[in-house]
């Protein structure tokens, strides 16, 4: 890969991680346990045990979401200064200072 090229996949992989951080901002935003305030007043007896239960084993899944979001963040953040650094700044100063500022940020 070139180091144009090493570079391009440096902002790409930025736009990457903003739409990344987007999506676990929305997660930490969304209040699920309104649902099961809603969700719970419509049941009684057996049925509600039920509904306990499977939204439980949703909410359990739910909050699994922002950790694997943080951590392909983590992995697009590792691959962004495996790729910056990977530029010869003796070659290309000017890319090189880019791509270390970016996977720095």
């Amino acid at each position: 890969m070139s180091d144009e090229q090493a570079l391009a996949r440096v902002r790409e992989l930025e736009e990457v991680i903003d739409r990344l951080k987007k999506a676990r901002s929305n997660v930490h935003t969304f209040s699920i346990s309104t649902y099961e305030d809603a969700g719970s007043a419509l049941w009684a007896g057996q049925k509600r045990n039920g509904f306990v239960k499977r939204f439980d084993t949703a909410k359990s899944n739910f909050d699994r979401i922002s950790e694997q979001i943080g951590q392909a963040i983590g992995e697009c953040k590792s691959k962004q200064r495996s790729l910056a650094f990977s530029i010869n700044p003796i070659e290309h100063p000017i890319l090189s200072a880019q791509a270390v500022a970016i996977a720095l940020n």
